[in-house]
């Protein structure tokens, strides 16, 4: 799994964060990257915004994949979030747990709790098997 970083900054900041990539809006105020953020961003935000708080997030979050032709059914079995067309970002329920959903061209993405890793993974696994 990539590195996980969340940054938590004024709304321009955020603005400026959604341009690294892997990045996902979560609030106005908040914005998840999956990935590095390279330093140059890292000192633009601290110059829009100087109390900015970018942290490492990645021991918080475990990142199931969803991969292949049905990706989309599978998905569509354990969550009734539209995914978008192409890459892109939602949050929401997924198996009863908020989750954060990356769609990528190689595969759909999902970030959730560490604590729920588990049952999400089996809930996708079993909607796997099922189409």
């Amino acid at each position: 799994m990539p590195e996980i970083w969340s940054v938590y900054a004024n709304e321009e900041a955020c603005d400026l964060v959604m341009r690294a990539p892997g990045a996902g809006r979560v609030a106005a105020d908040e914005v998840m990257v999956r990935g590095p953020v390279a330093g140059d961003l890292r000192a633009a935000i601290q110059t829009v915004d100087p109390d900015a708080l970018i942290r490492e997030a990645t021991e918080g979050w475990v990142e199931v994949v969803i991969e292949g032709a049905d990706a989309r059914d599978v998905f569509a079995s354990v969550s009734e979030l539209r995914l978008p067309d192409g890459p892109g970002y939602v949050q929401g329920d997924v198996a009863r747990v908020a989750a954060r959903v990356f769609v990528e061209g190689d595969g759909i993405r999902v970030l959730v709790p560490s604590s729920w890793a588990s049952h999400v993974r089996r809930r996708i696994d079993d909607a796997g098997s099922s189409t």
